[in-house]
């Protein structure tokens, strides 16, 4: 085996593992952590608790995507039930969150979908969502429940285009700051029960106790946001905007789908567990 390929098998492998920060690691030795670990998968929602007068590190996940177990393909035969690329889009976005009373942590991922076959006498293709799972170091420290959320996303409900003004975060020549192409400036990614979540860019100045601003000096409303993530919302399987559920989707899909191990999403989080309060440096 040559060195080209045993460095690449190596990358593959370090890649494809959570590593326990130093000073962490460190610490579980003393024993004063305890390492920890919290799967969950199926339904959207899930809460990792932390007991009393304790604060926990998450360090890193491992995410299975949903959508693995099915096979689709794009003519009506034996082999495979009809389910097309509109169909398994909704799989190839999904998000992942954190939230922890003080912080929110929104992650997310594309996921492939991929052909793997073809039946030459009937023209037909063979697709499948790669469920390979997807490692994420993290550093997300916290005195209470933490809340994981997981979802689908399909559509957002629109997007707005515009030019870029020159400011000191897009200057001239070296970011699309002044040029006349259309950008993207605005995207209402879902409208929930709290209220649109409007991704702005390229940034949002935070002005104090005055209306915030996008970079060019117009407004945006106040529930506008720098970072993108897409919230839950009423009825979100039949509108294919907002946070999908994954259980949901696939029931919606088949009962069967959804009783499928192979096709629900799992998650293993990796963290410390501390059993005394949290040093206000670490918070």
């Amino acid at each position: 085996m040559g060195q080209p390929i045993l460095a690449g098998l190596f990358l593959y492998l370090r890649n494809m593992s959570i590593t326990i920060p130093t000073l962490i690691e460190k610490d579980i030795r003393e024993g004063k952590a305890r390492y920890s670990t919290f799967q969950t998968g199926v339904g959207g929602q899930s809460v990792l608790q932390v007991p009393d007068n304790s604060y926990i590190v998450i360090y890193g996940y491992e995410f299975s995507p949903a959508g693995g177990g099915l096979v689709g393909s794009n003519v009506n035969d034996i082999t495979a039930p009809v389910l097309n690329n509109a169909i398994f889009r909704a799989f190839e976005t999904q998000q992942l969150s954190f939230y922890t009373g003080q912080s929110f942590h929104p992650f997310v991922h594309h996921v492939d979908a991929r052909n793997f076959g073809s039946t030459p006498a009937l023209e037909g293709n063979f697709i499948e969502i790669d469920n390979a799972p997807i490692t994420r170091s993290v550093y997300i420290i916290s005195g209470s429940n933490v809340a994981i959320t997981v979802g689908l996303i399909l559509n957002f409900e629109d997007i707005t285009l515009g030019t870029i003004a020159v400011t000191q975060n897009t200057p001239l020549g070296i970011t699309y700051g002044g040029d006349l192409n259309q950008h993207v400036r605005f995207t209402p990614a879902s409208s929930g029960l709290a209220g649109l979540n409007r991704f702005y860019q390229p940034s949002i100045e935070k002005v104090p106790n005055t209306i915030d601003f996008y970079d060019g000096g117009v407004p945006v409303p106040p529930e506008s946001d720098n970072q993108f993530y897409v919230k839950p919302q009423p009825n979100a399987v039949a509108t294919g905007t907002g946070l999908i559920d994954p259980s949901e989707y696939l029931n919606d899909l088949n009962i069967n789908f959804a009783a499928a191990a192979a096709s629900n999403y799992f998650l293993n989080v990796h963290y410390a567990l501390y059993t005394n309060q949290t040093p206000e440096q670490l918070g």
